[in-house]
């Protein structure tokens, strides 16, 4: 029987809480035990009251959270001082973002915990068309909030030369959403890269004075690296463990205007650039020669409340069915799709 395990977020600068009270009364009213620890919503504005009067118990700290719990639902990836509370009898399911953390990787194998990744959960529609539901949500969120940001740098006195060519390297929901704040900016040079030409060849067809659009090639990340002052990089790297390649070189760096920005959303997964290293909300900024780079992992957590109840929203019928073993009616928590760890193996 499963017991759910709400901790708090030990990630710096993150806000979020994985399920909110409305999702948590789902899991109560069918019989599940809930666990929250103390005031673990508090910053998306849920107070404990709000998780007692749904039926969940609050605990008083995160060892209790593990002790109590077998199935535990998290927004990020567990901290390294949470290691040692996670062992065989825990399910974790969560944003886990393998591919840039090894050591992670291993402690779930090494201790054959079972793992459950959002970003890798996979949905296909009628055409066969796949997509991943929990990761767009927050992909949307982190578009819009990246580009306001670089906007907000760039012209500090909000006055804004709408020729500045800006650049968005992948056009997922992330670089979409960046896309739509540009446009409703007013901005009208922007260039648009992406391994999918198709896609990007229609968004042109619907905004063709402001848009420029490029193949996926290292000439092409070249020369808009060169020419734009703003980037937002939204391309996902998938590699396991060990270095990550980089799409956008030193040299290429070196290439650019100082004062440019970049805002490495993709810094969960690797980064786009050889200096991205993660920052935090309140250090955002990495200098280098002059060119900016903000690698924040967790934007999403700018509004804790709007991106808390999208999440929880998006997760909990896949709660639902793991703790009423009956993932087989959502085949994108299969192995090599949300299920990541299981048994001593690992499926990415």
């Amino acid at each position: 029987m499963f017991i759910v395990g709400i901790p708090i977020e030990l990630k710096p600068n993150e806000t979020r809480v994985s399920l909110i009270p409305e999702d948590v009364a789902k899991l109560t009213n069918n019989g599940i035990k809930v666990y929250i620890q103390n005031n673990a919503g508090i910053n998306a504005l849920h107070t404990n009251q709000d998780y007692l009067n749904v039926g969940a118990e609050i605990c008083n700290s995160i060892e209790e959270i593990y002790s109590k719990a077998n199935l535990i639902v998290k927004v990020k990836e567990p901290q390294e001082e949470e290691y040692k509370y996670i062992n065989y009898k825990h399910t974790v399911i969560t944003f886990f973002h393998f591919a840039s953390n090894r050591p992670l990787l291993d402690h779930m194998v090494n201790n054959e915990v079972t793992c459950y990744a959002y970003e890798t959960i996979k949905v296909f529609n009628s055409d066969d068309v796949g997509y991943y539901p929990i990761l767009a949500e927050m992909s949307k969120i982190a578009g819009e909030i990246s580009m306001m940001d670089a906007i907000k740098f760039m012209f500090t006195d909000n006055i804004y030369d709408y020729n500045t060519q800006i650049a968005i390297l992948g056009v997922g929901n992330a670089g979409l959403s960046a896309l739509n704040i540009a446009i409703e900016s007013g901005f009208n040079n922007i260039c648009l890269l992406d391994k999918d030409y198709q896609k990007i060849e229609k968004i042109k067809n619907d905004n063709s004075n402001i848009i420029n659009i490029y193949e996926m090639t290292d000439e092409n990340v070249n020369l808009l690296v060169k020419n734009s002052k703003i980037i937002i990089g939204c391309i996902y790297n998938t590699s396991i463990g060990g270095p990550t390649e980089k799409l956008i070189t030193n040299d290429m760096l070196n290439s650019m205007q100082k004062g440019s920005i970049i805002m490495d959303i993709a810094i969960d997964q690797g980064g786009i650039t050889e200096q991205s290293i993660p920052t935090t909300v309140t250090n955002k900024l990495i200098n280098y020669n002059g060119i900016y780079i903000s690698c924040i992992p967790n934007i999403p957590s700018y509004v804790p409340e709007k991106a808390s109840k999208l999440l929880s929203n998006s997760i909990i019928k896949y709660v639902l069915s793991i703790c009423n073993k009956s993932t087989g009616d959502y085949p994108e928590l299969d192995e090599g799709f949300g299920l990541n760890v299981y048994k001593k193996n690992f499926y990415i």
